[in-house]
């Protein structure tokens, strides 16, 4: 699939444009100065990305909670529990007894994955070809590059992704980042030149 946004044209330095765009779909303004038109405006809030940073996870959360409650049912099904007393500190203890079945914990681990796939899916491939994840998609949101407005394909997706995960979990400024910055980045945006725009 392309990684050309068809809803935004790209517009050359005499601001017309060099496809027609589709039925309502929003055209960008006229270039000015000479300069070549960016991505189109307003900015998606901050509001909404974390909407759908949320929504996102619950996706993934629901898809997965059915395995992994099976796989937790099926591991400890002949599993128990005994309570003894520390007799230094006087504590109680709980214990399991019994054991721990392997087939849950193959489907445990089977529904692991299938979370972790989905989420690269979802937020790096999904989100780098078409512009947006299943929450963007809900709350009418979408990643372009901030020079052409033309989506990010696969592997600038899943960069960005790898990224937002490294810097998201040493720094959570990264998330907070879109709160002043001008174009509404985030750091991961800024290292792969992308923008979250409104689409709807």
């Amino acid at each position: 699939m392309s990684d050309q946004n068809p809803q935004y044209p790209s517009y050359p330095s005499g601001g017309e444009a060099t496809q027609p765009p589709a039925d309502g779909a929003p055209t960008p303004p006229p270039a000015y100065g000479g300069q070549p038109a960016g991505p189109v405006v307003p900015y998606a809030s901050w509001g909404s990305r974390v909407g759908a940073i949320l929504l996102d996870g619950l996706i993934g959360i629901a898809i997965a909670i059915v395995p992994i409650i099976i796989g937790v049912v099926i591991a400890f099904k002949d599993a128990g529990t005994e309570i003894t007393q520390d007799p230094v500190t006087g504590l109680d203890t709980v214990e399991i007894t019994g054991g721990v079945n392997a087939v849950g914990v193959i489907i445990l681990v089977l529904a692991s994955l299938f979370y972790f796939g989905f989420t690269i899916w979802n937020l790096a491939i999904r989100q780098g070809k078409l512009g947006q994840s299943l929450g963007k998609k809900v709350l009418g949101i979408s990643v372009v590059r901030q020079d052409n407005g033309r989506f990010l394909g696969a592997g600038a997706g899943f960069l960005r992704w790898l990224v937002a995960q490294v810097l998201g979990g040493i720094c959570f400024l990264d998330y907070l980042w879109p709160l002043w910055d001008e174009k509404k980045q985030t750091w991961h945006d800024k290292v792969v030149s992308s923008v979250v725009i409104r689409v709807k």
